[in-house]
């Protein structure tokens, strides 16, 4: 009866070890993928760039998950004061040999979306592929599919650190005066 107990006890410890082997292997890749996605957080000023001219917007990406990131583009009002664009945006990590993610539109995020612009100017329903070329520098490219004229736009863009709030200064008397 002993015996038994101790094979099936070690039966057990045995099929638990061969059980969290492969999730120890699958475990570091998701953690290299999850490093690079965070990387990307952060306020970027960014340019589409093409033989018209260029269109600059602000890319807020606020959030990653796994190899996914989320985020807004909304126009840059210090360039096009008068355009009011917003576009949900969603993202994945895709190693390629000239780029390392893919962005595009999430049109099935909700409102609100705020696209008054001309036909060629709607970047916001093709996918813009880029990668981290330097320390907080985007570049790559864009595809337009709704655009027969003129269908590569650059890409570029760099991160916009916000400057640390000053903590207000109190100044509190010492004396016993009311």
């Amino acid at each position: 009866m002993i015996r038994h107990s101790l094979i099936r006890q070690a039966v057990f410890v045995l099929a638990a070890i061969l059980l969290c082997i492969p999730l120890q292997g699958n475990s570091q890749p998701n953690r290299i993928m999850q490093q690079k996605t965070a990387a990307l957080l952060g306020k970027y000023l960014v340019s589409f760039k093409s033989e018209r001219g260029t269109l600059r917007y602000v890319l807020n990406i606020d959030s990653a998950r796994g190899m996914f990131f989320y985020g807004t583009l909304e126009n840059d009002t210090n360039y096009h004061p008068s355009r009011r664009e917003l576009c949900r945006i969603k993202g994945i990590l895709a190693e390629r040999k000239g780029y390392d993610f893919i962005m595009k539109p999430d049109l099935d995020y909700g409102t609100p979306y705020k696209l008054i612009c001309q036909p060629h100017e709607w970047l916001l329903n093709n996918k813009t592929y880029f990668s981290i070329r330097e320390p907080n520098i985007i570049n790559g490219y864009m595809l337009a599919k709704n655009d027969e004229e003129n269908r590569l736009y650059s890409f570029s863009g760099m991160k916009h650190d916000e400057p640390a709030k000053q903590p207000e200064k109190v100044l509190v008397s010492l004396g016993s005066r009311p």
